[in-house]
């Protein structure tokens, strides 16, 4: 937590108890800052997290830092024996606790439909969704609702973008909720 309070940012409230095991959504995400931001106040807390990433970031030699941090990789390609949402959702078999960080912008440039394979991800593991945004205004972070996975996708995107509609982007023109759930 000392990195995170030197870089300025303060935590507003406490992580929910699904934190030990969930998918979880952190908006906005439009500079890398965002995920040292992130990352910092999840090792602060002693959260378990975990992070996608393309599956080159994790060999040799990035691997040796990639993988401490959290990095898992995934394989992209057309080619792939599985889904992307299956290569995640895999990976909650292999840990007992773990807080899987996802950007559903999926980009750091302007998007106005999100990804949604959060969600899918959740069901498949049968974890919950916990949100959390960054205020770069007010340097704050903060967890919002917890979706359980007995929620439909569109109550679940609802509650989502109701949460991240109005966010501080350290990159304000970068940043848009998904316009088709607003």
């Amino acid at each position: 937590m000392r990195i995170f309070e030197w870089m300025g940012f303060k935590l507003l409230n406490s992580p929910p108890k699904e934190m030990q095991r969930c998918v979880l959504l952190f908006v906005p995400h439009t500079s890398n800052w965002d995920f040292v931001n992130g990352v910092t106040c999840m090792w602060g807390l002693g959260m378990p997290i975990k992070v996608a990433i393309k599956n080159f970031w994790t060999k040799f030699p990035f691997g040796l830092l990639v993988k401490p941090i959290g990095g898992v990789g995934i394989d992209r390609s057309k080619s792939a024996k599985i889904s992307q949402v299956d290569q995640l959702a895999k990976v909650f078999q292999e840990h007992e606790r773990i807080a899987f960080v996802i950007t559903p912008e999926g980009s750091r440039s302007l998007r106005t439909e999100w990804r949604t394979g959060f969600y899918y991800i959740a069901q498949k593991a049968q974890v919950p969704i916990i949100t959390i945004k960054g205020d770069y205004k007010d340097k704050t972070v903060e967890f919002g609702p917890v979706i359980h996975s007995s929620a439909t996708f569109e109550e679940c995107m609802t509650k989502v973008m109701a949460y991240y509609k109005v966010c501080n982007a350290k990159f304000p023109e970068d940043y848009s909720p998904d316009l088709r759930f607003v």
